[in-house]
């Protein structure tokens, strides 16, 4: 067991209506192994009653009730402010960490030098299955937590670069996180961290999937996959983050197949009963746009890293989209 007197990991809890998994996720964090940290678990103005579960009895934890919903990206940005470790864990209160899950990811970031650590995420409803390891992007302009609903025994072994890490577990080095803005607040809730990992990947910053960091993960828990509130979300955030960040050749170039695969979605949404939601979600995002594109005149100016760099970063074969296939890149040579 690792301790310090000193908070190593500012870890922060968003929680909202999560009453039937808060108090295991708690639990969970209480026992970690490593417990040089602190908890900010706030509340974001929970109708369920999971309020008043938020007592995990340890001074280690801080609970901040706010008087309305701000939204998950906002909440962890309140949080993150409040601590000065110099590393940030988001952890989604649906999730189930291993006791040495903390450990595990901060040693990971340590030893790659890393500004971002992904973990390995197991479904919580069915623990023979993946949730996820690490965010993986297309030059479509999708992003898809890698290897979801494939076999837990697929799951890499190994340590290895990654696009960006999966918010519902992930860890950024503070001055990183704080240089690059943290979470987009206008987002309110989905793809924020696809959008932090694609903007720290412009400033010259890496994720790394830590092996051996595990969780357990219900995954929209609270919200619901294929709810609308989800699907609009998804859609209008997932706009924003490519015209956001998009290097100006990439931006150029893709935007065609992007806006090509946002039509597909839309008229595939016609089948399944979300056209209103999704037609919503692109009405809003183009009416979105020009603020957006003033984020983007700041982020490019900041820009260290160009089309060629992000690139290589991105996941270009159509086959790993369509089957949400992982892809953890081997670690360089002198890394290992």
């Amino acid at each position: 067991m690792i301790m310090a007197a000193q908070s190593l990991v500012d870890i922060v809890i968003v929680n909202y209506n999560g009453g039937e998994f808060i108090e295991e996720c708690i639990s969970a964090v209480k026992n970690q192994t490593l417990t040089a940290f602190h908890v900010y678990l706030i509340d974001n103005n929970s109708t369920d009653g999971s309020a008043t579960l938020l007592t995990p009895g340890d001074d280690r934890f801080t609970i901040i009730y706010n008087k309305k919903n701000v939204g998950f990206a906002a909440a962890c940005n309140q949080g993150a402010a409040l601590g000065h470790a110099p590393w940030i864990a988001m952890l989604n209160p649906d999730t189930v960490p291993e006791r040495d899950w903390l450990e595990q990811a901060l040693q990971c970031g340590e030893n790659h030098q890393a500004e971002m650590v992904g973990c390995t995420q197991l479904s919580k409803l069915n623990p023979e299955e993946l949730d996820g390891v690490g965010d993986a992007y297309s030059p479509f302009g999708l992003a898809w937590r890698g290897g979801f609903g494939w076999p837990a025994e697929k799951a890499p072994d190994h340590d290895g670069y990654v696009f960006g890490p999966c918010a519902a577990a992930a860890l950024y080095r503070r001055d990183a996180y704080m240089n690059a803005g943290g979470f987009d607040e206008s987002y309110f809730c989905y793809v924020e961290d696809v959008d932090l990992a694609f903007r720290l990947r412009l400033f010259g910053a890496v994720c790394v999937h830590s092996s051996q960091a595990v969780l357990f993960h219900v995954g929209s828990g609270i919200s619901g996959r294929r709810s609308d509130f989800t699907i609009y979300h998804g859609t209008r955030n997932r706009v924003w983050t490519w015209f956001k960040n998009a290097p100006p050749l990439m931006l150029w170039l893709a935007s065609p197949l992007v806006v090509i695969t946002n039509l597909a979605f839309l008229l595939r949404s016609v089948f399944h009963g979300k056209f209103t939601c999704t037609a919503r979600a692109l009405g809003d995002a183009l009416r979105g746009l020009p603020a957006v594109f003033e984020a983007r005149r700041k982020i490019q100016k900041k820009r260290m890293v160009g089309s060629r760099g992000l690139a290589r970063a991105m996941t270009w074969s159509p086959v790993k989209l369509l089957a949400r296939a992982p892809d953890v890149r081997p670690l360089r040579r002198e890394e290992l």
